[in-house]
């Protein structure tokens, strides 16, 4: 026999997800051309700014080259043309020469200027092309996959690299559609991961994607968060949903419940403690140990546990509590 009891249980919903990195960003080629070197291997792990790999970068060395040199001369002639101007002002002052000289030679000045304006725009362009050659990691983690070969040609937007960080995480948990009505953001889940046993954390649901899955027709909640430990992106998680919290249910064992053609019934001791009564009861909540009891039995009461589906009603009984 054991004692009713009344405590506080939660509504539990149970399932099996997947860890998500966070970031999981493609790395894609900016210029075209053909891969020279490749730096990085599934499985590397690499540091922001480190380099991947290498495209060709003789044609845009080149054009550097050519616009460095367009810089030079605009520069060169913009100081000739500079000390001519400065040479009429001067005549001007003297009155030794026609106006109209003047005005040629300022608007051939600014006509340099311009060009030159054009010309360094040109050389930074250059510049950031030549940069570019080398395929650099944005930011710190591990190569989750590599997706060109040495002597691919590769033209710009082609994606080169997969870099996974475990650093920052989203965790995808599905659930029935049936729930999909009850799911909101806010809600509590306990999370253990499958290579951290023993492990768990409680986090907040993050997000509710809005749609069904074509083939689960499951409902997926997400959770981003930081990395606990050792969790790692790939893995499977194992997701515990607290959908309702009750206070002052009334609880009992799950193996003092007993399925009858009538229903749910429990075998209560009477009074005077040497007989059962039998009791069908609205069963609820069911969590690790005990079993929520809607109505049929109060808080106090005794009711039998092992071998219950043994007993009728008045059955006589020895009682040895638990």
């Amino acid at each position: 026999m054991t004692e009713v009891v009344s405590g506080t249980t939660e509504e539990l919903e149970v399932t099996v997800g997947r860890i998500e990195s966070k970031a999981e960003p493609l790395v894609a080629a900016e210029i075209d051309g053909r891969i020279t070197h490749i730096d990085a291997e599934i499985g590397d792990v690499v540091v922001a700014g480190d380099r991947l790999a290498q495209i060709d970068p003789e044609d845009y060395r080149l054009s550097h080259q050519s616009a460095q040199a367009d810089v030079d001369r605009l520069t060169a002639m913009i100081k000739q043309q500079q000390r001519l101007v400065n040479r009429y002002l001067q005549l001007r002052e003297d009155e030794f020469f026609a106006e109209n000289t003047l005005d040629a030679a300022s608007s051939e000045l600014d006509v340099l200027k311009k060009q030159k304006s054009s010309a360094i725009s040109r050389l930074n362009q250059a510049k950031r092309n030549l940069s570019r050659a080398n395929v650099t990691a944005p930011l710190t983690g591990e190569i989750s996959d590599r997706l060109v070969n040495l002597g691919d040609y590769v033209k710009r937007g082609n994606p080169l690299f997969r870099i996974s960080t475990d650093e920052y995480l989203r965790i995808v948990l599905p659930y029935p559609e049936k729930l999909a009505d009850r799911l909101k953001t806010g809600l509590t889940v306990r999370l253990e991961s499958a290579t951290a046993m023993g492990t768990r954390v409680e986090r907040k649901v993050t997000e509710i994607r809005p749609t069904i899955g074509d083939f689960s027709h499951a409902v997926d909640i997400i959770i981003d968060m930081p990395n606990p430990g050792n969790w790692r992106a790939g893995g499977t998680i194992n997701g515990e949903l607290v959908m309702n919290v009750i206070e002052n249910a009334v609880l009992i064992p799950e193996t003092s419940v007993v399925l009858r053609p009538a229903g749910h019934v429990v075998y209560v001791l009477n009074e005077t403690l040497d007989s059962v009564e039998e009791r069908p009861v609205e069963t609820g909540v069911l969590t690790r140990e005990l079993l929520e009891i809607r109505s049929g039995l109060q808080a106090g009461e005794k009711v039998a546990v092992d071998g219950a589906g043994f007993l009728t009603s008045g059955a006589v009984v020895s009682v040895q509590q638990r």
